[in-house]
């Protein structure tokens, strides 16, 4: 697979997305914390979006995924399962879940990181999971956040 790389040196990190993946403009209805989406306009079954926030003090990747299942709870998402894992090349948390409707399947997977005050998110949406699960991965570990010069 061949990556492009984006670079929001404004945000403090960095991604990569299959080449020929869109960037669309972030959606702060859907979020306030939403610095980016990209989308395959090739294949709408999958799209990744980009959140940066602070975290509460002290909290821990896990945590912070765990008070995320509650959001995501609230608005019919189900079937959680919250690991560790690595992200950025950095101890992080990976949470799965799935909206079910009328037959279809929506699954997330969001992969969390910690920087000093800052948390990063990964959120990756498919109706394809098996599929895409490798390529979320991938994603995960090639996501870079970028240390300040200050």
């Amino acid at each position: 697979m061949r990556w492009q790389r984006i670079e929001k040196s404004d945000f403090g990190y960095a991604v990569q997305v299959p080449e020929g993946w869109q960037e669309r403009p972030p959606n702060l209805k859907n979020s306030p914390w939403e610095t980016a989406r990209f989308v395959d306009p090739a294949d709408r079954r999958h799209s990744v979006i980009v959140f940066r926030g602070l975290p509460h003090p002290g909290l821990q990747a896990l945590e912070v995924a765990e008070r995320v299942q509650f959001s995501l709870e609230s608005v019919g998402f189900g079937d959680f399962h919250i690991s560790e894992t690595q992200v950025a090349g950095r101890p992080g948390a990976r949470l799965e879940c799935a909206k079910h409707d009328v037959g279809r399947t929506w699954a997330v997977r969001e992969y969390f990181v910690i920087n000093g005050e800052v948390r990063f998110a990964l959120g990756c949406g498919t109706s394809v999971p098996d599929e895409d699960d490798p390529l979320f991965a991938a994603m995960s570990q090639r996501m870079e956040i970028l240390e300040s010069e200050e």
